[in-house]
């Protein structure tokens, strides 16, 4: 068995804390995880963010409440993102995605979205994470679909057997773990989706979806 984490990302004592970190734009290591709410449907926007973070294309204070951004392609991204679309009730499509951040922040990042499904998509994220770059990925069943951040895998020989993610809507990252869910590979076409909130662990089965590729210019 192996695996494979992102590297711009550690644990770190953080006021009595170990919290998940990465260095920012600033090059300092600054807490990573931002949590969804409980009353908007930007669990993408929320990964989007994060994904930024771990490429360094943001400072961590450009996501706190009320910030002044005095960058002008960071005010766009947060203009656009947070004001303009607000709470994304209605969740958000990956097309729609990539042509907001087109927009806002094509000056920073590339984006490339694949319309992938099952080992389509689990053949993308292995080679986003083995390139050391997170990768937005999709989860969808008859109930809902849902929006995660992949930064890791965890392989057997070629098979890839669980993608370990930052889920928006998981709970915070304390402790030894630098995610807090998983997708384990149950079949080709069968995935099991396991994520840790507030001490309680759901869990259900899921198809992969389609993806968004970030790339720093």
């Amino acid at each position: 068995m192996g695996r494979k984490v992102i590297s711009n990302l550690k644990m770190q004592e953080l006021n009595g804390v170990r919290e998940l970190v990465c260095k920012d734009k600033s090059g300092k290591f600054r807490p990573l995880f931002k949590k969804q709410g409980s009353m908007d449907g930007a669990c993408a926007t929320y990964s989007l963010i994060m994904n930024l973070l771990i490429l360094q294309c943001i400072y961590e204070s450009d996501t706190h409440i009320k910030v002044q951004h005095k960058n002008q392609n960071t005010k766009r991204l947060f203009r656009v993102f947070c004001e303009d679309y607000g709470m994304h009730r209605d969740g958000q499509s990956y097309y729609k995605m990539k042509k907001l951040i087109e927009s806002s922040f094509s000056n920073v990042v590339s984006v490339e979205h694949k319309l992938t499904k099952n080992m389509s998509a689990l053949s993308v994220i292995r080679e986003c994470i083995d390139d050391d770059k997170p990768i937005i990925i999709s989860i969808a069943n008859a109930s809902y679909a849902h929006a995660m951040l992949a930064i890791g895998y965890e392989n057997d020989g070629e098979d890839i057997k669980r993608i370990m993610c930052l889920d928006p809507d998981g709970g915070y990252i304390h402790g030894q773990k630098r995610w807090n869910a998983t997708i384990d590979v149950l079949s080709a076409n069968r995935f099991n989706y396991t994520s840790d909130f507030e001490g309680i662990s759901r869990k259900d089965t899921v198809q992969l979806e389609d993806v968004l590729i970030l790339s720093k210019i």
